[in-house]
């Protein structure tokens, strides 16, 4: 077997450098930051370290890329809620509940994840607390949309924000079912009718 042979990721299948940033994801969330490792993700992977490299110059540029993901995608979720209801705030308020509640377009374990990776990384830190305010922003354009002006719709944005991160770092963990059954009454709380 030739030298080049073996940098390829084995089984003859090239991972993508989007699988690399997946494995990153999915070890930030089981592991924290100090599991993003090369070795322990080309483990993971079936992959060689050569794989790795042929995508990414270090660790720092995977990380960088995961950030990359992380803003992209968690953004994502929340302009939907404005996107696809043409601005009735009930409509949008509904949504954003119900992405909470059911976390398909949401992965409150990601965002957990990157918070935990914020307190060692100022960076990270910047990102988080820039995105925490894109979605509040959001909220605050929703309550708005809702018929609130603009100082108690601020309150009102930041109120179901704080609640959704509250209710995320204590780990409730209740059952989809009981999520669902409690839902209509956040939403009429949180609507504030």
């Amino acid at each position: 077997m030739t030298k080049k042979t073996k940098e390829m990721p084995q089984r003859g299948r090239r991972l993508g450098k989007d699988a690399w940033v997946l494995a990153a994801k999915k070890a930030l969330k089981e592991s924290g930051i100090e599991a993003v490792k090369v070795d322990r993700l080309a483990r993971a992977l079936g992959a060689t370290r050569a794989a790795f490299y042929w995508h990414f110059t270090d660790r720092d540029e995977l990380l960088d890329d995961l950030l990359s993901y992380w803003k992209k995608n968690s953004s994502r979720a929340y302009e939907e809620a404005i996107d696809q209801t043409s601005h009735n705030g009930e409509a949008e308020l509904e949504y954003i509940n119900t992405m909470w509640v059911e976390e398909k377009s949401y992965d409150p374990s990601f965002d957990g994840a990157m918070r935990d990776w914020a307190r060692t990384s100022a960076t990270v830190a910047r990102a988080v607390r820039k995105m925490d305010q894109y979605r509040i922003d959001i909220l605050h354009k929703i309550f708005q949309d809702l018929g609130y002006h603009n100082d108690e719709a601020l309150v009102r944005s930041r109120v179901a924000y704080f609640h959704q991160i509250g209710y995320l770092a204590l780990g409730l963990n209740e059952t989809r079912e009981t999520r669902r059954e409690l839902a209509p009454i956040y939403f009429k709380v949180l609507m504030g009718r």
